[in-house]
C-alpha cells in the first residue's frame, strides 16, 4: 500500500499522543484477532485517518500508545507512517509498560509523563486513532493558547437519538464548558437546535503543566471522559473548539456494526468520499461495488457466491459466502447463523459460514414434514 508524502507545513509546537488501544468490543468478532484502530476501511486502516490529520497539521513527531493485540498496528504504523514524521513515531505498549497496561486514556498519558515532559512541549495533543474525519490540529491549537484555558476539546454535533453514545457538553457563549456527562442517558440538546446535541470528538488539547497536577492522583483520574473532563469543567478552565460550523462537516466514530458499515459505505466511490483518503485511492471491485448497492461492505479477502444477495451485511475478512445464499431478507433466519443487530446489520464471519454450511443440511433434514412409505 501506498501512502502519498505530504508537504512540508509550519510544525504544530505541541507534543501529540495517539490512543490506539482500544479493543473496540461493539465491533464483537471483528476484533477477536485485531484491534479496532487497525480494521480495514476505505483500502486502508482506521487509523490512517487520524494519522493523515497529525502529518498534514506539521507535527513532526508522533507518540502512539497501544495495548490490545499491537502486532499488525504497529507493523502498518512503521512500514507506512514513520517515514512521514521529521523526528519519527514512537510506539508505547502499555502491556510492555507495566503488568497490567494502561488502566485509561489518561492513564496512557500518565505512563507517558516523563517523556512528554522531556520534549519541552507546553501542551498536549490527545487523539483517538479510530475516527474518521479530516481536521488540522493547529488551528485548534492557536484556540487554545489564545483563551488561556487548561482543556480544549473539540467538537461537533450529533442527532439526539445518537448523542447517549458520547461525551456529551453544554457550553456558553463564550465557548467555556458548563456542562460535561460521558454516554448520558438523556443528553440535553444544542439551546437552537432541540433535534441534535454537542458531543466531544475526542480530540484534546491539554495543558502539560495542569494535566501533571491532575495525573499525579494515582487513585482515580485515569480517564479523560470519566475523571479528566468533569473535573476541567468543575474548575471552569474547560472549553470548546469546533472544527467547522459548517453542518456538512464529517466526523464518523466507526464504534458499532452499524456505524462502521454505513460510514464504509460513505466511501465506495473514492471520488465522492465526504473526505480525503489517507490511502492510495484503489479501485474498488466489481463485488464491492454490487454488495454497497445492497447496502453491504465486503472486507479484505471476503467475496460472495454466485447468485448470492446480500443485503445490508459486512462479510468479514476471508469469507465466502456460498453459491444462492441469501441475507438479509429473513431477520429470524439470519439470526440464526449471523450476528444481527437491532439496526438491521448482519455480521458474516467466514467460522458463522462453515456452521451454516456444517448445521443448515442437518436442520433442513429435520424439518422436512414426515411421509409415510408408499404401499405395495
Amino acid at each position: 500500500m501506498h501512502f502519498p508524502s505530504f508537504p512540508s507545513l509550519p510544525a504544530a509546537d505541541a507534543f501529540c499522543i495517539l490512543l490506539a488501544g482500544g479493543q473496540g468490543t461493539r465491533l464483537h468478532e471483528l476484533t477477536s484477532t485485531e484491534c479496532k484502530p487497525a480494521m480495514p476501511f476505505a483500502g486502508g486502516k482506521l487509523v490512517d485517518f487520524t494519522i493523515a490529520n497529525a502529518m498534514r497539521s506539521g507535527l513532526s513527531q508522533l507518540l502512539v500508545a497501544t495495548q490490545y493485540l499491537p502486532a499488525s498496528l504497529t507493523r502498518h504504523i512503521e512500514t507506512e507512517w514513520r517515514h512521514q514524521f521529521p523526528s519519527g513515531i514512537e510506539i508505547r505498549d502499555g502491556y510492555r509498560l507495566r503488568s497490567n497496561g494502561y488502566r485509561g486514556t489518561a492513564d496512557a498519558v500518565r505512563a507517558n509523563l516523563v517523556e512528554i515532559a522531556a520534549s519541552g512541549a507546553e501542551e498536549i495533543l490527545v487523539l483517538s486513532a479510530d475516527h474518521v474525519y479530516q481536521m488540522d490540529y493547529r488551528a485548534m491549537l492557536a484556540s487554545h493558547r489564545a483563551s488561556g484555558a487548561k482543556v480544549t476539546v473539540a467538537v461537533t454535533r450529533a442527532p439526539l437519538a445518537q448523542a447517549s453514545s458520547f461525551g456529551v457538553l453544554s457550553a456558553d457563549s463564550d465557548g467555556v464548558i458548563t456542562d460535561f456527562a460521558e454516554k448520558p442517558a438523556r443528553p440535553h440538546p444544542t439551546p437552537d437546535d432541540p433535534t441534535h446535541a454537542l458531543i466531544s470528538m475526542g480530540v484534546y488539547v491539554l495543558d502539560r503543566r495542569w494535566l501533571s497536577e491532575m495525573l499525579a492522583f494515582e487513585d482515580g483520574m485515569d480517564d479523560f471522559g470519566q475523571d479528566i473532563l468533569p473535573e476541567a469543567v468543575r474548575q471552569g478552565v474547560a472549553r470548546v473548539h469546533q472544527p467547522d460550523a459548517d453542518s456538512a462537516f464529517y466526523w464518523r466514530d466507526v464504534g458499532t456494526l452499524d456505524s462502521y458499515r454505513l460510514a464504509q459505505l460513505d466511501f465506495v466511490d473514492p471520488v465522492r468520499a465526504p473526505v480525503p483518503l489517507p490511502a492510495a485511492t484503489v479501485k474498488p471491485s466489481r463485488q464491492m461495488q454490487l454488495a454497497a448497492e445492497r447496502g453491504s461492505v465486503l472486507l479484505p479477502g471476503a467475496r460472495l457466491g454466485y447468485r448470492t444477495r446480500v443485503e445490508r451485511a459486512i462479510i468479514a475478512p476471508g469469507a465466502i459466502v456460498p453459491d444462492g445464499l441469501v441475507i438479509g431478507e429473513d431477520p429470524e433466519d439470519d439470526q440464526r447463523w449471523f450476528r444481527v443487530t437491532r439496526g438491521g446489520t448482519a455480521l458474516v464471519t467466514a467460522a458463522m459460514l462453515d456452521r451454516y454450511r456444517e448445521e443448515r443440511p442437518r436442520l433442513h433434514l429435520i424439518t422436512l414434514p414426515f411421509l409415510p412409505a408408499r404401499s405395495s
